[in-house]
């Protein structure tokens, strides 16, 4: 009776720790889907941003640009002179 009694305790035990270690992988990868779900995300939503370097911008986002917008008109100038 004894053997028997020391079976199932270590049947129990064997079976608790079964379904605690298949309920933290299915954690774990739960986590790992939500992050790559995540990585996809951030992926797919960067392509919709397009960087358009801009030497100088308008005049109307910003005034101190005054002195970069001359310069620059002053470089259009030269390079149309030497295509002439």
């Amino acid at each position: 009776m004894r053997f028997s009694h020391r079976f199932q305790r270590t049947r129990l035990r064997r079976s608790i720790r079964f379904w605690a270690l298949a309920i933290s992988l299915c954690f774990i990868a739960a986590l790992a889907a939500l992050g790559i779900k995540f990585m996809f995300d951030s992926v797919g939503a960067s392509k919709f941003m397009r960087y358009e370097p801009v030497d100088v911008p308008p005049p109307e986002i910003s005034p101190r640009h005054a002195p970069e917008r001359k310069e620059l008109e002053r470089r259009e100038k030269v390079v149309e002179g030497e295509t002439k």
